[in-house]
C-alpha cells in the first residue's frame, strides 16, 4: 500500500477519533454544568442538624429542599422549610405553623390557636406531652412562625420569634438517606 494512502487513512482515524471524544467532553461538560445549576437553583441536599423534627425528621437523615417553591408561590402553614438561623450562624428546619397576619396563642396545655381557632397537628406523637408557656404573638408582614415536631426539645420562634420569609432558603420536599425512611 502507497505511503500517501496510508497517512490519509491514519488521518481520518485520527480525526474521527478526536470528533468521538469532543462529543463526550461535550456530554460530560453539559452534564456538569446542569447538574451545578439545579444544585445552585432547584433542588440543594440538607442534612438535618437538630433531633427539633423528629419523629419526622432524624439527626442526619439527608433531604432534598426545592430552592424554588417559594419563588414562585407562598409559604403555607404545616410546610416544613430550611432557613438561616436569626441567632445562629447554621441552617434550621422546621415546620410553619403561623404565617403574616395570623394570631398565634400558646396555651400551658399545649394547645395552639391561631386566630381563635385551635389547630389539629396529626404530625406530632401521640405520647408526646407538649406544656407551652401561655402566649400570644401577631405575625408580622412577610414573616413566619415556625416551630420544630419535637416540641420539648426544639429551638424555635418560641424563643427567637418570627423569621422572615426572606430567611427561607427551600422548602422540604423528600428524604433520600437512610433508604428506612422512605
Amino acid at each position: 500500500m502507497p505511503l500517501k494512502i496510508k497517512n490519509k487513512q491514519v488521518n481520518a482515524k485520527n480525526k474521527k477519533i478526536l470528533k468521538e471524544f469532543l462529543g463526550y467532553a461535550i456530554v460530560i461538560l453539559a452534564a456538569v454544568i446542569s447538574a451545578t445549576l439545579i444544585r445552585i437553583f432547584i433542588f440543594e441536599p440538607f442534612i438535618v442538624p437538630t433531633p427539633s423534627m423528629e419523629p419526622n425528621l432524624r439527626v442526619g437523615d439527608k433531604v432534598i429542599i426545592n430552592k424554588m417553591a417559594y419563588k414562585f408561590g407562598t409559604v403555607e402553614r404545616g410546610d416544613i422549610v430550611a432557613f438561616h438561623s436569626p441567632l445562629e450562624q447554621k441552617d434550621l428546619v422546621k415546620r410553619v405553623i403561623a404565617v403574616e397576619g395570623d394570631e398565634i396563642t400558646l396555651t400551658s396545655e399545649g394547645e395552639i390557636f391561631i386566630s381563635g381557632e385551635k389547630i389539629s397537628e396529626s404530625y406530632l406523637p401521640d405520647n408526646q406531652n407538649i406544656f407551652y408557656i401561655n402566649q400570644t404573638i401577631v405575625v408580622g408582614e412577610g414573616e413566619v412562625f415556625v416551630m420544630g415536631d419535637n416540641r420539648n426539645n426544639s429551638f424555635d420562634s418560641r424563643f427567637f420569634g418570627t423569621i422572615a420569609e426572606d430567611d427561607i432558603f427551600g422548602k422540604f420536599v423528600l428524604i433520600y438517606w437512610p433508604p428506612s425512611s422512605w
